[in-house]
This record gives structure tokens, C-alpha cells and sequence, in this order.
């Protein structure tokens, strides 16, 4: 577990290197205009630019229906949740208990999220055997939702946090964000800033190799 945690330290502190960040820290709650991935490649995304999604923002910062006593950290299990998919089941994370676990918090309109949907589905098919991509829609309304999906042809499993709660829970003040749950349904790695495909499997490599060594 310590070699494991040193590897994903030092990840994150590349990955910081390597995104363009707004003054906060993160990546906020954003709908970013005219953004492409050259222009995320070599950080020349103009921030002023931006306009937030304030509404969204206030409601999952003080979200008051969660218990007091939810915690989540790197190295203790996630805590669960059920929500609906777009078929209307019911899905809970303790439903994958035995494979990781990749969350992605995001919605239609960040950009951020919408560059970073290709490279989610791609994962989602490269990594089935080992892993299960939960795309989770942040407070949009499920046709929304289901046309956004349904336009660019993303197959993984979506389910909707209408009120945000999950969101809250883990502690989402930007998107997108993306969480890592190994198969034991411990949480190994957050990052809240958009990730690259590349960035995902080395994550997700990082669990699989340290699983399959001990």
C-alpha cells in the first residue's frame, strides 16, 4: 500500500504540473468558451473567459441533507451511494464490489468535461475487464442528459445526481472530477481537474499492478 501511495502522490504532483489552473487551484464549475485540446495541451486556455455556473456551485457547496458523519479520505473505503441510470435503474457503488472503480462527476455544459468524454469512453472499453466507469451527471435533468449521451455515442454506465448529494458527499466543488475506487472499494486517487486519457491509465495501471503484487 505505501509503494502504491508514493506512486499516486508523485502522480498527482505531475498532473498538477501538467494542467492549467484557475487561481483557486481547480479547475471551477465552468462554461469555458472556444477551448480545444491544443489549447489544454499548452495551457493557452484564456480564463477570463469563463463564465461560472454559480447556481450549480452554491448548491453543492452547501448542500445541508449529507450526515455529519460521511468521510472520505485516500485510503478508506468510499462511501456508497445509490442513484438512477438512464434506464432507470437503480445502481449503487457496492454493486462493483470486486472491480475498480473509476467516478466521473460532470455535466453537458463544461467544456472541460465534454473534451475529456472521448478519452472516458475509451478507457471505459480499453480497461472492461479490470475496471467500470461510473459517469455521474451533476444536477441536469435526465433528457438533457440522455440527448447529450446519446449525441456522442458514449456507452458507459451514467447515473444522475439530480439534487447533488453524491456530489457533496465527495467533496465535488469542481468539474469534472474523478475519483478512483479499487476493487476492495477503497479509494486510491481524486483528481478535480479534466484528466487525459493517458493520465487515467497510468492511475489505473498504478492499482491494477499493485493488486496483482500483492
Amino acid at each position: 500500500m505505501r509503494k502504491l501511495i508514493i506512486f499516486l502522490l508523485v502522480l498527482s504532483i505531475v498532473l498538477l504540473g501538467c494542467t492549467k489552473r484557475t487561481d483557486e487551484g481547480n479547475i471551477n464549475m465552468e462554461d469555458t468558451t472556444d477551448i480545444n485540446k491544443d489549447d489544454v495541451n499548452n495551457g493557452d486556455v484564456n480564463e477570463g473567459s469563463n463564465t461560472a455556473k454559480e447556481d450549480t456551485q452554491e448548491d453543492l457547496e452547501s448542500e445541508d441533507e449529507l450526515e455529519d458523519s460521511i468521510d472520505i479520505a485516500i485510503g478508506l473505503e468510499a462511501p456508497d451511494f445509490t442513484l438512477t441510470n438512464l434506464k432507470g435503474e437503480e445502481v449503487s457503488l457496492s454493486d462493483y464490489r470486486g472491480k475498480m472503480v473509476f467516478l466521473n462527476f460532470w455535466a453537458s455544459w463544461c467544456q472541460w468535461c465534454d473534451l475529456e468524454m472521448p478519452d472516458l469512453n475509451k478507457i471505459a472499453h480499453d480497461y472492461s475487464d479490470d475496471l467500470v466507469v461510473l459517469g455521474i451527471n451533476v444536477m441536469e435533468d435526465e433528457d438533457t442528459v440522455r440527448d447529450y449521451i446519446e449525441e456522442g455515442g458514449y456507452d458507459f454506465e451514467v447515473l444522475l445526481d439530480k439534487e447533488g448529494i453524491v456530489g457533496s458527499a465527495y467533496y465535488v466543488y469542481g468539474l469534472p472530477s474523478s475519483y478512483f475506487i479499487d476493487k476492495d472499494g477503497i479509494l486510491q486517487f481524486a483528481y478535480q481537474s479534466m484528466m487525459t486519457y493517458e493520465q487515467m491509465a497510468a492511475v489505473v495501471d498504478a492499482i491494477i499492478d499493485y493488486h496483482e503484487s500483492n
